[in-house]
């Protein structure tokens, strides 16, 4: 007996993510290869994407939202963003993506940024991926959660002393004046939105104080 062909098509949606193309998908259609068994809205596919660090996934459910932009920036129930999730599973490929799609850095409903994520994520390519979290938003450097702690600050307690020298490294460039680490004075070289603070962001066995970025 022969299957309707909207019934075949279903079946193979489900059953095989690579024959959609068979099917001649819609654009909505297209993002529902990576997770159509899910429910939502797309979303929550980019942020399940992101983590999952599928790139092609994330452009997908994109392309299946009606506002873009709402889609790449909504956070979750708790606030976090598909960067934030991108991030804190060290997904390099995902968070360098959705920065080149213009991601914004947000701040979740513990006041936790992506770099707080990233800090704590134990992810090998977490240091490396520091930078290009700070070029996006250099103020997550100074940012306390609601815990009161810095990036910097859970790397610490986390242990992961190669995202500690990432996270000084950054600061660092960030500020641009290397005789102002020495110093304990508060500088204004930057705009009146951002503020200069000293704080100590330095590796256990070390006691130089550091200036950072602190957000408005």
């Amino acid at each position: 007996m022969r299957l309707p062909s909207c019934f075949v098509s279903q079946k193979i949606f489900r059953r095989d993510t690579f024959s959609i193309s068979l099917c001649g998908a819609s654009e909505h259609a297209r993002a529902m290869r990576y997770i159509p068994h899910k429910r939502g809205m797309p979303s929550r596919w980019v942020r399940e994407a992101a983590g999952n660090d599928d790139v092609e996934a994330i452009d997908s459910a994109l392309d299946a939202a009606s506002d873009r932009d709402a889609a790449l920036n909504k956070g979750d129930i708790s606030g976090r963003t598909a960067l934030h999730w991108a991030a804190g599973r060290g997904r390099a490929d995902a968070v360098r993506h959705l920065l080149s799609l213009g991601a914004r850095v947000r701040l979740s409903s513990t006041h936790q940024t992506p770099l707080h994520d990233l800090a704590c994520s134990g992810a090998a390519c977490a240091p490396s991926l520091v930078d290009d979290l700070v070029a996006a938003a250099p103020w997550q450097l100074t940012k306390k959660d609601i815990t009161g702690r810095m990036p910097v600050e859970r790397a610490k307690n986390a242990g992961y002393t190669a995202v500690v020298r990432a996270l000084e490294a950054a600061a660092m460039t960030v500020t641009g004046a290397e005789h102002a680490m020495a110093s304990d004075r508060t500088y204004s070289i930057m705009p009146s939105c951002l503020t200069v603070v000293s704080i100590s962001l330095n590796s256990p066995e070390s006691s130089v104080h550091r200036p950072l970025l602190q957000g408005a």
